[in-house]
């Protein structure tokens, strides 16, 4: 497990945000302050890559629009697993999250 991040984080509008995947992680993201309106959508069902996969940072974004919403509030997690894409960072005003990855053991 790497360690976590524990920051602040400007929040950012849905038309400005990507969906992003990982390979070698699981993120649990927490939000410590705010609200953060995450997106999800299958992996399988992304169709447009906004590049390449970057093995040395592990994430992939696409621009395509997600499925759902999840609106995590102060005290609240989300899970996200490789074949979840995710959008995370949707608010209007500054985010305090802890962002923790778990490396899987494939």
């Amino acid at each position: 497990m790497l360690s976590p991040d524990m920051s602040g984080y400007n929040g950012r509008k849905k038309e400005d945000a990507l969906l992003e995947t990982h390979e070698k992680y699981i993120d649990i993201q927490l939000v410590l302050a705010g609200t953060d309106n995450m997106g999800w959508k299958p992996k399988l069902l992304c169709k447009n890559p906004a590049g390449e996969f970057d093995p040395e940072k592990d994430v992939q974004f696409f621009k395509d629009n997600p499925d759902s919403w999840l609106e995590t509030k102060s005290g609240a997690f989300a899970i996200f697993f490789p074949e979840d894409a995710h959008m995370p960072l949707i608010a209007s005003g500054m985010l305090h999250k802890v962002v923790v990855k778990v490396k899987q053991n494939r």
